[in-house]
């Protein structure tokens, strides 16, 4: 089964000798127009070094933009802040977009 909106993953990217791998700390599928309940973790356990990021992958079919940040919003077509310059995904697209703690993820159909 397809899904329709978008899934996001919240975690942290770590370089192990050029190898880029991705620790996952929670997920969650949403709906476009959505935004994630929950938030980057603001705990770094001590076992986990890397970039925290919100992984994001677009619906397999149509486009969207995403953003994250305190208050993010990926309708707005003109972002002059952190929590408004979105990025485009084609369909099935996957990227890492930076994360702070206690940011959120934000997805609009394209």
């Amino acid at each position: 089964m397809a899904i329709s909106g978008a899934h996001v993953q919240c975690g942290y990217v770590q370089d192990i000798r050029g190898a880029k791998i991705f620790v996952p700390m929670w997920s969650e599928t949403i709906a476009l127009g959505a935004t994630t309940t929950q938030t980057a973790p603001s705990d770094r356990s001590s076992e986990v070094a890397g970039a925290l990021v919100f992984r994001v992958r677009a619906p397999a079919t149509g486009e969207m933009f995403a953003v994250a940040g305190q208050n993010p919003d990926a309708t707005q077509a003109v972002g002059s802040s952190q929590d408004k310059a979105r990025s485009h995904f084609i369909a099935s697209d996957e990227k890492d977009l930076p994360a702070q703690p206690g940011w959120k993820c934000n997805v609009a159909s394209a």
